[in-house]
């Protein structure tokens, strides 16, 4: 018996904390997620705007038939894509600006842009 009233009085502070749980997760923005394609020495998207304050999940798709390395200082990312291959960055809320991105292997590739706002 005194272990059914122990369970009848604890049952309260289990919902509570589920309650408490579940409203933490609601409040959580999903990331967006934008894919950029590399092909015939240039990305595409070259310049793209995104919400800020949201996380991102950026897909970056070498669908040329080399190496590339994705690079950009304001994201501080640098990563190789060999070709035929996908790299996926999950990154952080970003604030509100501009975020350039460039293939570091091949000077004569176009930068590119995620714009922030």
């Amino acid at each position: 018996m005194g272990l059914r009233l122990s369970l009848v009085r604890l049952l309260p502070v289990g919902a509570a904390l589920l309650l408490t749980c579940s409203s933490l997760t609601a409040g959580l923005t999903p990331p967006t997620t934008l894919e950029i394609h590399f092909k015939g020495h240039r990305f595409t998207p070259l310049k793209v705007a995104v919400p800020a304050g949201v996380p991102l999940v950026l897909k970056v798709v070498n669908d040329s038939a080399e190496r590339i390395e994705f690079e950009s200082f304001k994201l501080n990312r640098e990563k190789v894509v060999e070709a035929g291959q996908t790299l996926v960055l999950h990154l952080p809320a970003l604030k509100p600006g501009a975020f350039d991105f460039f293939d570091d292997f091949h000077s004569d590739v176009p930068e590119g842009e995620i714009l922030a706002r």
